[in-house]
């Protein structure tokens, strides 16, 4: 949302660094942007699926600024560690997590190897989602994400296998393998169903992947992600 000035204003900013600012060059592009302010100096837009707002500032003088426009409660998604280090000052979040950003820049579709049946999720998975899933994003977020049809299962012999799936503001995510499955190339398969997923519907993939998970970034590497040398902060 925004006028087309806002818009072209927003993506002539983020595109001087795309792997940077994917996160927010894909909501704006498929049209769940609410634009708050967008200049040479930066952007702030509110996400509207998953109401988070993301900033990103070309200074500390800028950061501040974007900062006046913000809640003091929510999700927030910001892209250098200044604005973090201010807004603790004025927000209240319990959790700050650490990403780096991967993102598939090519056009080709992703091979899926191995003997994999991978169709969306139904409400009759929902209780095995929510008890399997590690991190707790609440059960009506991840009913959600199976209600809107983007939450995908691995069927091996006709046994649920793990999930993948489009997280609300656009990156592809929610990948879990059961314990049992584990080591046979189930989650990268998943992973390149997701990829060839956002292929089709015109959007870049990409996905968010904590600082710390080595493994994760080596196999987005070899599936011919680009990652990010900056970091994107979330707050709530």
């Amino acid at each position: 949302m925004g006028s087309l000035i806002d818009q072209e204003l927003a993506l002539t900013y983020l595109n001087q660094n795309p792997l940077e600012h994917m996160d927010m060059i894909v909501p704006i592009r498929r049209g769940t942007a609410e634009i708050l302010y967008a200049a040479e100096d930066g952007v702030c837009l509110r996400e509207t699926k998953s109401g988070a707002y993301m900033a990103s500032a070309a200074s500390e003088e800028a950061g501040t600024r974007l900062l006046e426009l913000l809640p003091r409660e929510g999700l927030f998604s910001f892209h250098q560690a200044h604005m973090v280090d201010k807004f603790k000052m004025k927000a209240r979040y319990t959790t700050l997590i650490e990403n780096f950003q991967a993102v598939y820049l090519l056009k080709e579709p992703l091979p899926i190897i191995g003997e994999l049946e991978i169709k969306p999720l139904d409400m009759g998975q929902f209780e095995l989602v929510l008890e399997q899933y590690d991190v707790d994003l609440g059960a009506d977020y991840l009913r959600g994400r199976i209600a809107e049809g983007t939450f995908f299962g691995g069927y091996a012999d006709e046994a649920l296998v793990g999930f993948a799936g489009i997280h609300a503001e656009g990156s592809i995510g929610l990948l879990k393998v059961f314990d049992q499955y584990r080591n046979r190339g189930y989650g990268t398969a998943l992973n390149s169903f997701m990829v060839n997923h956002q292929l089709a519907q015109g959007i870049v993939p990409f996905e968010q992947i904590g600082v710390e998970n080595k493994a994760s970034l080596a196999v987005a590497g070899k599936m011919g992600f680009s990652i990010s040398t900056e970091r994107v902060y979330w707050l709530f």
